[in-house]
């Protein structure tokens, strides 16, 4: 991504160079380093494709950072013979190329996170960007022209990029998202003081398409590095992604949003390992919503999915920051609650029945009300959890054949049948 235009020949050294410059240069040839620069980059444009059946919802964004790679890659090996082809091939060529990959790796970085760009816009940036190397062709006179429009380039479509990924709803959620961001603001920040440093005076180099310079070499193994760079980056991001979805899928349940069954059970033991402060009490709860299949029977699954989802968020709501709630499977929920008391529990329990009672379900049907039969049991082991789940099952026995609409705990009943 990096753009080498700092090899055009100018203002001349004096004097034999440093020798820490020779030991530099001599270790590190210029041309290996660019030709190297283009093998690694194709092989990250190849991982880019390869990635886009691991990760089917961002083909699109991994087609368009293949697409950058080869771009970058293609510029690379064109400056890597740079003296061995026509300068206006090697020259223009190469700034067209890298500025093209800059482009397509924005354009692609703006998909990954949701954004689209149209097609007009992304064909009428190339073709500016064409008609602009072409205008400033390979006339050793406008080095410094060429620099400048380099930086500019380079940093207002990086930076932009970086904008847009700061945007973005996960950047505080995922490390690599900000890696990523960082990278391009770095990289810009690079280019952004070459052209300042031309711009007040600095010399380019003089001797030729790779003068010696420690400066040259610096940037010249960073223009070939980074694109690879970027690819792994991005790679990194994308495992991150798949990661945490498979963690999404299996701690989630898809239809409702709430702890799926297990992670509901592993989460309870956990907070019942920490909380044990005297005075907490914890109850657990099993939810069954009442008449639920007679929904199922008049109004389709598809209303009876939408059914669950309503009772979810209510209980939800309802529930806030006291407790966690999971779903247990098919109309049946489950929940761990925290009080101070067993009135507090009362409340917040008898709570939970009456929000549920009291919020129907408006359809295009009809208005479907939902009411729930609520099992209730102490809990402080978190060992204990599966025995006490199976009393607290008693417990929505008991209130099924009692009237439904209420609330047992334990054989006692905390709420009246509702009529």
């Amino acid at each position: 991504m990096l753009h080498p235009s700092a090899h055009y020949p100018g203002a001349r050294r004096r004097g034999p160079p440093p020798a820490t410059l020779t030991r530099m240069t001599t270790l590190f040839d210029m041309r290996t380093i660019f030709l190297v620069g283009a093998c690694t980059t194709t092989l990250g444009g190849l991982a880019f494709l390869g990635l886009q059946r691991m990760y089917r919802p961002a083909a699109a964004a991994l087609r368009r950072f293949a697409l950058a790679m080869a771009a970058m890659a293609l510029g690379l090996a064109l400056l890597a013979l740079r003296g061995a082809l026509p300068d206006w091939l090697s020259y223009v060529g190469t700034n067209l190329l890298v500025s093209v990959g800059a482009v397509l790796t924005v354009d692609a970085t703006m998909r990954m996170f949701g954004r689209m760009s149209s097609r007009r816009l992304l064909a009428a940036q190339l073709a500016a960007l064409a008609a602009l190397w072409i205008w400033l062709g390979d006339d050793p006179a406008q080095v410094r022209e060429r620099i400048i429009a380099t930086s500019v380039v380079q940093c207002s479509w990086v930076f932009a990029g970086a904008l847009t990924i700061r945007r973005s709803d996960v950047w505080g959620r995922q490390r690599y998202v900000r890696t990523l961001a960082a990278f391009l603001v770095f990289y810009g920040g690079v280019h952004l003081m070459r052209g300042i440093a031309v711009v007040f005076g600095a010399p380019t180099l003089a001797g030729g398409v790779f003068a010696p310079s420690s400066a040259q070499v610096l940037f010249g193994l960073l223009f070939a590095l980074s694109p690879i760079a970027l690819a792994m980056i991005v790679q990194m991001m994308l495992h991150a992604r798949i990661s945490g979805e498979l963690h999404r899928r299996a701690t989630t349940d898809e239809l409702t949003g709430l702890h799926a069954r297990g992670h509901f059970f592993e989460l309870s033991r956990e907070r019942l390992r920490a909380h044990r402060a005297p005075g907490v009490v914890h109850h657990l709860l099993m939810i069954d919503l009442d008449h639920f299949k007679s929904v199922n029977d008049r109004f389709g699954h598809s209303v009876g999915d939408r059914a669950l989802r309503h009772a979810a968020r209510v209980l939800k709501a309802t529930l806030r920051n006291s407790g966690l709630l999971g779903r247990y499977g098919g109309e049946e929920f489950c929940a761990l609650i925290r009080s101070e008391s067993d009135s507090d529990a009362h409340g917040t329990i008898d709570g939970l029945r009456k929000a549920l009672e009291g919020t129907p379900l408006h359809t295009g049907q009809a208005t479907i009300h939902l009411t729930a039969s609520i099992g209730v049991v102490p809990v402080n082991d978190a060992e204990s959890l599966e025995r006490v789940l199976v009393h607290a099952d008693h417990c929505v026995y008991r209130a099924k054949t009692e009237g439904r609409n209420r609330v047992v705990r334990s054989g006692e009943i905390l709420a009246e049948p509702v009529v």
